[in-house]
């Protein structure tokens, strides 16, 4: 007799058994058609949470101080008056402003980039004469001013210090290129510190330079900095690998203190890159390591030659001096978590997107660090198959369904896990279910202002039809005072509810 006919025997002689078997079996079935059903809906993703908003940002955000002033902008520190989170604000003056599409080209690139060490953007807004930028506050300063701050102590950068700052920094230039996205313009003033400890998170910005093109695209725009351009940017013809070329001057500068390729005018400096001749004198060379030299050379070689940032990432120098390379973190997932996000209705998953979307990097700090683990590759997403090998290293995880879950997680369709939908399913009810979070989140359905949602208003925010049968079966679950709208009180309910 085989395993099945003898559970079939033991049924019939235990007729609860059978019962208790049957029931399990519709719970599994109609869990599976949630599952299918949301994953066949139209996707969305953090992207979608990132508009242009309606109204003036003071009525949002109270101004706490300004961090500083350029020749048309200013960035303010201001906090959200429903959440109290505190973000940064970069204040534009539209009249002058020189150029008004590279500033949009910059904002589109940054509405789609969802990495842990670039930059956030949360939201936009727009009068006659400014536009208003909310983003995340970073409040470490620039990592250039923190090599000339430990030089000038006398306490530069260790090797396992660099490593770490860099290897972070790789990790999004290579999420970058995975996703067509040239930076041009890396250097340390385009890296900020998120605080003022030693080992702060590092965050890439200003992608005002940056390109979208796809692989093997030549760019002939001569952009960049002087110290740290490529040779090929300087001849005008070139593509994702000047990145990896910057990259390589920092990582050169970061270990020493001063540039490889230096000049009193911009054309003796560009004299020297084109020469392409790496030195490391004494005495501040004699203490750092070969691997380290070596890993410097090929990314400082000839762009054909240059390895990429996928490669720079598995460089034996990057995997042995940061820790974080190295891979041996214990990984939690929540299996009930998974299993209870993936079965949601697409609106409390959205909310979910919202809410982590706009979590501080403290909140989701062993969130982050999960992900990193499990992202084995370094690209800032991931696969099935990087979520099946994680599960394989816990003995203690093991994930019915997980390729139906996976699908339900990616709620934006693209066949991966980004970083902000792996938070938005791993979340603990003890942050989403704060009431001033969730209130931020109420307002974002709540179009009209009036205090209820309707199902016009739902589907204006998730692009679905009103009449479609999720918002009917949404409004009907939670509507419990029966007016065809729902309050924040039965919003609440509805984040309660795991279903």
């Amino acid at each position: 007799m085989n395993k099945d006919e003898n559970q079939t025997k033991k049924n019939e002689e235990n007729p609860e058994k059978k019962e208790e078997s049957k029931k399990e079996d519709n719970e599994k079935q109609e869990q599976n058609e949630q599952i299918e059903e949301i994953v066949e809906s139209k996707g969305f993703n953090k992207e979608v949470f990132i508009n242009q908003m309606e109204g003036k940002m003071q009525d949002k955000y109270e101004i706490i101080k300004e961090l500083g002033s350029g020749a048309f902008s200013r960035c303010l520190q201001v906090k959200n008056k429903t959440t109290g989170n505190l973000y940064a604000c970069k204040e534009i003056q539209k009249k002058k402003m020189s150029d008004l599409e590279g500033f949009k080209h910059e904002i589109n690139i940054l509405i789609k980039l969802d990495h842990p060490n670039i930059i956030k953007l949360y939201e936009i807004y727009e009068t006659e004469d400014y536009f208003y930028l909310i983003m995340e506050l970073c409040l470490g300063g620039e990592l250039f001013d923190r090599i000339i701050t430990n030089i000038e102590n006398g306490k530069p950068f260790t090797e396992e210090q660099t490593a770490i700052i860099f290897q972070q920094m790789m990790s999004a230039i290579n999420y970058c290129h995975k996703n067509n996205i040239v930076h041009r313009d890396l250097k340390p003033e385009n890296l900020l510190c998120l605080n003022q400890n030693p080992d702060s998170p590092i965050k890439v910005i200003d992608f005002g330079m940056s390109k979208v093109c796809d692989p093997n695209d030549i760019m002939f725009e001569r952009v960049g900095t002087a110290y740290y351009i490529a040779p090929e940017v300087l001849e005008g013809m070139y593509d994702e690998k000047c990145d990896i070329w910057s990259a390589g001057v920092i990582l050169y500068i970061l270990l020493c203190g001063y540039p490889c390729f230096n000049g009193e005018t911009d054309e003796q400096i560009y004299r020297e890159i084109r020469k392409k001749k790496i030195d490391f004198p004494s005495p501040e060379w004699d203490v750092i390591s070969d691997d380290a030299k070596n890993l410097i050379k090929k990314m400082l070689s000839d762009a054909i030659d240059r390895i990429s940032a996928e490669e720079v990432l598995k460089d034996p120098w990057v995997l042995n001096k940061a820790p974080n390379a190295k891979k041996g973190r214990a990984i939690q997932i929540n299996e009930n978590q998974l299993k209870n996000y993936a079965a949601s209705s697409k609106m409390r998953k959205a909310v979910l997107t919202y809410i982590a979307s706009r979590l501080t990097q403290n909140e989701i700090e062993e969130l982050n660090k999960n992900f990193q683990e499990i992202d084995d590759n370094n690209d800032g997403k991931l696969t099935l198959e990087e979520i099946k090998l994680a599960m394989s290293k816990n003995k203690n995880i093991n994930i019915e369904n997980i390729e139906e879950i996976f699908k339900s997680i990616d709620t934006d369709g693209s066949g991966c896990i980004e970083y902000t939908e792996f938070i938005s399913a791993s979340l603990d009810k003890s942050l989403y279910l704060q009431k001033e979070k969730l209130k931020d989140a109420f307002s974002l359905f709540d179009v009209d202002h009036s205090g209820k949602i309707s199902n016009i208003e739902i589907s204006k925010v998730l692009g679905m039809d009103k009449r479609s049968k999720e918002i009917t079966k949404i409004i009907e679950k939670y509507d419990t005072n029966k007016d065809g709208e729902i309050d924040f009180d039965e919003f609440f309910e509805m984040m309660k509810d795991l279903s």
